[in-house]
């Protein structure tokens, strides 16, 4: 099977973002023997989609499926009609952007209310938590947490890890997970919890941030806290938080996102109300704790490995080419090799659920849908892009 990843601009060496994840589930889906290419959308910021148009149109005729990642992208892989779309939701795109008393900024509105519209146009649609499947009416999204990578993210004895950074071996410290310029993420509110857990342990507390550091050293980095802080507006499923339970991190966090459902119950982590004094007792006691957190356990016990979701994933790329089908013209291109044939037949161990819960089943494409005027579909991509710029 043949893939076509549409995407921002992936992280590099000296460049870090929030986009590795994507790029661990990029290769995950490589190592499961799917051909997968990557389209980085890239350019001037207002004029980039525009850009990148030539390049997916060239592109685009040499796959089975196309799968975008954020609204945006799935906008830009509706602009053919040759092949199924897989849009994947990241969390902004469908819970908006927040003004620092939690309201949501305008612009943020339009986007959100638009990229609900335009999710019935694609063959599936991917959200990483049931709080952002509820944002979306009229459509049936599957549920696919992104997998952690179990390699990179495990256990590293502490006074380790932080003789690897070159940090003293005693102080206390915690993590931020996020910018504190991002008012998303509600850095003076963690900011308040640490100083009273700071209190109420009576020792100080170091708080680290964790923005701008090399993809490579974040495990270190989680190893060599004593707990990690969460108290965002929103989140869809935090990958933080997965990678820090990989790591047998403490987390005290708020509601957000899937948190409750990847933490409640489990040793060594809490989940807290957003008053900063509840969150620093739960911070407090998580430091003060002696036993052993149990987050990688958990993570295991849900099958949020990266081997797992690819498996999960390429079950949704079947699924939307079943649902593209009824287009004659359109014939799935064989594996390259005999080992991709024998990869390719095989097929998740669990299976893949929708919001409702149901089992995947394969959906018969309206004749309507099929039958759509190029023409139109194509002047209602571009009215979308003319709200982008």
């Amino acid at each position: 099977m043949k893939v076509l990843v549409v995407c921002p601009e992936l992280p590099r060496p000296g460049r870090p973002n929030t986009l590795a994840p994507l790029v661990r589930q990029i290769d995950s889906l490589c190592e499961i023997g799917l051909d997968v290419k990557v389209l980085e959308v890239r350019g001037l910021k207002r004029l980039k989609y525009l850009q990148t148009l030539p390049r997916f149109w060239r592109l685009v005729r040499d796959c089975d499926v196309v799968h975008a990642h954020y609204a945006f992208c799935g906008w830009l892989a509706k602009a053919q009609w040759s092949r199924p779309v897989v849009v994947s939701f990241m969390g902004t795109d469908l819970m908006g952007v927040t003004r620092p008393d939690g309201s949501m900024v305008r612009r943020s509105q339009v986007v959100t209310r638009v990229a609900s519209r335009f999710a019935k146009l694609y063959e599936a649609v991917i959200v990483k938590s049931e709080d952002m499947a509820q944002r979306l009416n009229g459509v049936r999204p599957f549920v696919v947490p992104n997998g952690v990578d179990f390699v990179r993210f495990k256990p590293i004895d502490r006074s380790a890890a932080r003789a690897r950074l070159g940090w003293d071996d005693q102080r206390l410290r915690v993590l931020f997970p996020g910018s504190p310029t991002n008012v998303r993420k509600a850095f003076p509110l963690a900011q308040e919890a640490i100083s009273r857990a700071s209190a109420q342990i009576a020792q100080p507390i170091e708080t680290i941030v964790l923005k701008g550091v090399d993809p490579d050293l974040v495990p270190y980095v989680m190893n060599a806290c004593d707990a990690m802080v969460l108290c965002s507006h929103h989140e869809g499923s935090p990958n933080v938080v997965k990678e820090a339970m990989a790591c047998n991190l403490p987390v005290a966090s708020v509601d957000v996102g899937d948190v409750r459902w990847l933490c409640d119950g489990v040793q060594g982590y809490e989940i807290s109300s957003r008053d900063a004094g509840d969150l620093g007792t739960s911070l407090a006691r998580l430091i003060q704790s002696d036993l052993p957190p149990l987050g990688r356990r958990r993570l295991t016990e849900i099958e949020l490995d990266l081997k797992s979701v690819a498996e999960k994933v390429r079950g949704i790329y079947e699924h939307a080419m079943r649902q593209w089908r009824g287009n004659s013209s359109f014939t799935p291109s064989p594996p390259k090799t005999p080992e991709a044939n024998r990869v390719g037949r095989s097929r998740p161990k669990m299976p893949l659920t929708r919001r409702d819960g149901g089992e995947l089943v394969s959906v018969t494409r309206p004749k309507c849908a099929r039958r759509r005027d190029p023409v139109n579909l194509k002047c209602d991509w571009i009215t979308v892009l003319a709200l982008r710029i």
